[in-house]
Parts: C-alpha cells; structure tokens; sequence
C-alpha cells in the first residue's frame, strides 16, 4: 500500500468520526478542530503504519480513492441518504436526480458499461427535464432507459442500489468535504488543472 494512501485514509477516517459526533451533539465545531489540528500536528508513522493493515483503512481506500467498495458490490444509496435525512432518504436521492448533471454523469457511466442502455429515451428524459416540475426518480431511469448502473429493489432490504462509482458520485454530492478531499489528495499526487 502506498504511504500516501495510507495517510490518506487514517485521516479521512478520523475526520469522518469527529463528524458524526458533531451530527450527534456530541462535539461543538470548534472543539472538532482543535481536535483535528492536534491529530494532523502529532500523528506518528507508526500510528498510521498500524492503521494501514486495518480492515478499515483497506476499506477507506477502496471506497473514497478507488470508487468501489469491498468486492466490488452495489451500495445502497438509501443508507448513505439516511445520513442526511434519516425520514426520507429516497426524497435526497430524487433531489440528487433532479440535477441534470446526475442523469449526464449516468449517462455517461452506463453508455461506457452497458450496451443495452436506450440513448434515445435518455434524451428524451433530459429533454423533459427542462420542465422545473419534472423529477426523473431512480425508478423511471432504470426503467426507461434499461440502465444498469442503478437498481431498485422492493421489499426488504429494498431500496435504490448503485455502482460503487455512481456511489461515490452521490456520496461526493451528499458531503462537499469529500469531494474537496479528493482534489485535494489528487493535486497532492500531481494533479494539474488545465487552461
């Protein structure tokens, strides 16, 4: 594992913690960052080293730097939705679709990963889309347009189930940090921004 992985993930994980116990009023914000800073000041490599053979760092890497989880499995948006609003997780992942760049992202993933895909009725979703009124629900895109990328299971353990990288780009619309994150760690890895 590469070192820079390895500090990647222990702090992401640490970061992710103090902000559930924000979100639980457990820690005010600025006793968060205190917190923070002391961990980025004093963390040893050792500490990190040890972290590293966790299967909770492997995890960390595989689903916020790689886009996949563990075995390469469906995520339930539904749960990672509960986070935000625990009432109506499936109202955040019709909001989430209600974006026109959601469906040109889907777009794109499924017209790279599934020959089936119907580019025909995913233009005429985006095209109803410019109606205000209009929300594409998980649901009527899978339906119509016989992706692959999302699957919607009724029932129970129901709900609407995504790729690991269509995952992630919900994950990186739900929690803005993430996405700053991952710049972050990809201009570290020499990522340049083009003219």
């Amino acid at each position: 594992m590469e070192t820079a992985e390895a500090y990647w993930a222990y702090f992401i994980s640490h970061e992710r913690t103090v902000k559930r116990l924000i979100d639980k009023g457990i820690l005010d914000q600025e006793s968060a960052d205190s917190f923070l800073k002391r961990l980025y000041d004093n963390t040893q490599e050792k500490d990190v080293l040890d972290f590293s053979t966790s299967k909770g760092c492997r995890q960390t890497i595989d689903l916020y730097l790689r886009g996949r989880p563990p075995e390469n499995q469906y995520v339930s948006l539904a749960d990672l939705a509960r986070e935000e609003n625990s009432e109506a997780p499936s109202y955040v992942i019709q909001s989430w679709m209600r974006s026109r760049n959601t469906l040109e992202f889907l777009e794109m993933w499924e017209n790279k990963n599934n020959p089936e895909f119907d580019e025909r009725e995913c233009v005429v979703l985006l095209e109803a889309m410019k109606a205000p009124s209009v929300t594409v629900t998980p649901k009527q895109w899978i339906s119509k347009t016989k992706a692959t990328g999302l699957m919607s299971k009724q029932g129970k353990g129901g709900g609407t189930f995504a790729h690991p990288n269509i995952a992630m780009d919900f994950q990186m619309w739900l929690k803005p940090e993430l996405r700053l994150n991952l710049i972050n760690y990809l201009r570290e890895m020499g990522g340049k921004v083009r003219d």
